[in-house]
């Protein structure tokens, strides 16, 4: 008397092979990774233009020619005074 193996079935009701069982998983991992990879590719994409946009809004400002643009802007700008 030995131990009792336990039979592995698929989703199909057919035995599943060992060695294919973690080929999947394995190429199911690495897709994950990819799709994860260019995920955090997209974000760091928009938070390098949004930091960017930063830095020449505030260069603009310190330089003191900007003074002139924003007081062109809140001359549009109804403030109520």
């Amino acid at each position: 008397m030995g131990r009792k193996r336990k039979e592995r079935f698929d989703s199909g009701g057919y035995y599943a092979d060992r060695k294919e069982n973690k080929a999947n998983a394995k190429a199911e991992k690495t897709e994950l990774k990819i799709r994860l990879a260019e995920a955090k590719s997209k974000k760091r994409k928009w938070l390098a233009a949004i930091l960017v946009l930063g830095i020449i809004i505030y260069l603009i400002v310190s330089s003191g020619s900007g003074l002139s643009v924003l007081k062109s802007i809140k001359d549009f700008l109804p403030l109520g005074d």
